[in-house]
């Protein structure tokens, strides 16, 4: 398994761009590693558990996306955030064992957690799969980042009601490379729309969630402007 900056894979041609113009690598020696034994009888811990595929799945996180940093605007972070796999498996009541995977120094979310099938979860008042996987990740960030050059229509606001936005926008082309469970991208002509229910699942408070909406050029804020009144928006 190469890294992610080595081999970006399947990566969206703005995922590539985003992470050649703002990632770097920092160190992450695998020699400080827990050896496999020391994994395994971590793991051992937990009933039910495949160790070996945990392991494995532990191995190739850390061998692809192990000391990747970058600097991001996703509204769950907007700092530096560093990707360090690492197998210190705490329990979760909805998700099992989970390993430690994101350091970051915003207080929120606490902690960011790699499930055994590549989710990435979220944790403070609860535990939230935020991602089916890093690079879905990954690319939201290289959203946010691509969007901080396009025309802000609508500014994210914390408390704005986001009922009719997922109506409306359920109907535009999703960007799945960029969507969880928790957030979701669309565009259609030349536009663009995210809707961000992280921290009001993690938190269960329904008033953090927010939404916002920005043009490519000229002719998308006209197609934006568009999309707004014919919903209501």
């Amino acid at each position: 398994m190469q890294h992610i900056l080595d081999t970006p894979g399947p990566l969206t041609d703005w995922g590539r761009r985003f992470l050649s113009a703002r990632a770097r690598t920092v160190p992450f020696p695998a020699q400080d590693h827990p050896g496999d034994g020391e994994v395994a009888a971590q793991l051992a811990l937990f009933p039910g558990v495949d160790t070996a595929l945990m392991l494995a799945g532990l191995r190739r996180a850390q061998a692809r996306y192990g000391g990747l940093a970058y600097p991001t605007s996703a509204w769950s972070f907007q700092e530096e955030i560093r990707f360090q796999p690492w197998p210190y498996y705490e329990e979760s009541a909805e998700h099992g064992p989970l390993g430690e995977f994101i350091d970051h120094e915003v207080a929120h979310p606490y902690t960011v957690m790699l499930r055994s099938d590549s989710a990435v979860v979220y944790r403070f008042a609860r535990d939230v799969a935020v991602f089916p996987d890093p690079e879905t990740l990954i690319e939201a960030d290289a959203l946010y980042w691509e969007c901080e050059s396009w025309i802000p229509v609508v500014k994210p606001e914390v408390g704005q009601s986001t009922a009719r936005v997922r109506e409306a926008a359920s109907r535009l082309p999703l960007i799945r490379e960029g969507s969880g469970s928790t957030e979701w991208w669309w565009e259609a002509a030349g536009f663009r729309v995210h809707l961000w229910r992280t921290f009001a699942e993690l938190f269960e408070q329904e008033g953090q969630a927010k939404w916002g909406l920005w043009a490519r050029d000229e002719v998308g804020l006209w197609a934006a402007h568009r999309f707004l009144a014919g919903n209501d928006l």
